[in-house]
């Protein structure tokens, strides 16, 4: 009649069988086969270098050498003189005149011009007798920023040129009751790359890294060694960080190149805190390669990997996290996917440091959630890799 011997429970056990030495020994080896894998440790290195340099120097709204032409049915002193300002400005580059309506249509549907501009009859008259003319602007409008910044830019010459003009005729200078003179913070000059640079950054960091991680998990499952973490007593978490490990390790190393390109090659001036950003890069990581974790669970070979974790980091990275549109301006699901997702909230601390001279008191907001994603996908990950195992 003696008692019965105690079981521990499965948690104690597992618990209890927890092993530092495991998971770096998982670490070690991952380590290992990226070394003897040229493809994936070259992509590990400089994908994200190169993805920078194609994405820093292809996404720019900046309106420079814009090429235009004039249609001028006037062929006055007027009108030469209006077509003279705008060819002398920098934002703009002059191309052959125009004959017609059917010129205009022809180089414009061939690409050949992003801008025309038709000048009426009777303008140089108009502006003789002291009234303001109206002039026609045609504009491509298959790129609606830079179409939207060119046409802000016409129309200031054309103001300024009808009131210089107005003003030299002697009916006096035109007034207003009131003026507004909007000034620029931050990026006065209005410069894609320093605007652009900065968040590019957070997205290359949501995409290789998850990418790897993600890969890197499914390539055990595929070559049957995950057997031995079902097997084993190695618990799902060491096995799980032991393969994370690495790639946060090498996207903190991007994210130092990345920073180094941005502030040389790009010349993007960094005003904050550089300690803040870093903090929020290796939360941020460490975070993102747990969206890889998870992404592996729910795929078995390397093909399906590749492609869910490419839809499920770019996409939420550039619709969602408030790179095209601010989060609040989101509603229903949208608004929700942004507000948790961690890019939204690395994208507020790129932005901050680089730009606004942003600290680790101003971006406390940014901070938590990063911190809470990164024990909540993990845990995920582990129990998902749990449910496969039995």
């Amino acid at each position: 009649g003696g008692d019965a011997p105690t079981t521990p429970t499965p948690a104690a056990d597992r618990i209890a069988r927890f092993s530092l030495g495991r998971l770096l020994s998982f670490s070690a080896r991952e380590a290992t086969e990226l070394r003897r894998d040229p493809v994936r440790l070259t992509l590990a290195l400089l994908g994200s270098l190169l993805l920078m340099l194609v994405m820093g120097y292809g996404i720019t709204m900046d309106v420079e050498d814009l090429h235009y032409a004039v249609l001028d049915h006037d062929r006055s002193v007027a009108s030469q003189s209006y077509t003279l300002r705008i060819a002398g400005s920098r934002y703009f580059l002059e191309q052959a005149p125009l004959d017609s309506h059917a010129d205009l249509d022809a180089r414009m549907r061939a690409g050949r011009l992003a801008m025309a501009i038709e000048i009426p009859p009777g303008f140089g008259r108009e502006l003789a007798r002291g009234k303001a003319p109206q002039v026609a602007v045609w504009l491509d409008g298959s790129m609606p920023l830079r179409a939207e910044l060119a046409r802000a830019y016409v129309g200031g010459v054309h103001a300024q040129t009808l009131a210089d003009v107005i003003a030299e005729s002697g009916a006096g200078p035109v007034r207003a009751l009131a003026t507004v003179e909007p000034r620029y913070r931050y990026n006065p000059e209005l410069l894609s790359l320093v605007s652009m640079v900065p968040k590019v950054i957070p997205l290359l960091l949501v995409f290789i890294p998850a990418m790897l991680t993600a890969l890197g998990v499914v390539r055990e499952k595929e070559l049957g060694s995950i057997l031995n973490v079902y097997t084993t007593p190695v618990t799902k978490l060491e096995f799980l960080l032991g393969k994370q490990l690495p790639y946060i390790a090498l996207s903190m190393f991007n994210f130092a190149l990345l920073f180094v390109l941005a502030v040389t090659l790009f010349q993007v001036p960094f005003k904050g805190s550089l300690l803040a950003l870093a903090t929020g890069a290796l939360l941020y990581v460490a975070a993102t390669t747990g969206l890889g974790l998870l992404a592996s669970t729910l795929t078995n070979s390397q093909v399906a990997a590749l492609a869910g974790t490419s839809i499920g980091t770019l996409l939420p990275a550039i619709q969602f996290s408030g790179l095209m549109d601010p989060v609040s301006a989101l509603e229903g699901g949208g608004y929700w996917i942004g507000a948790i997702y961690p890019t939204t909230h690395f994208l507020t601390i790129a932005s901050g440091t680089f730009s606004k001279a942003l600290g680790f008191a101003d971006l406390v907001g940014s901070f938590v959630p990063l911190a809470l994603a990164i024990p909540v996908l993990t845990l995920l990950s582990a129990l998902l890799l749990k449910k496969q195992a039995k």
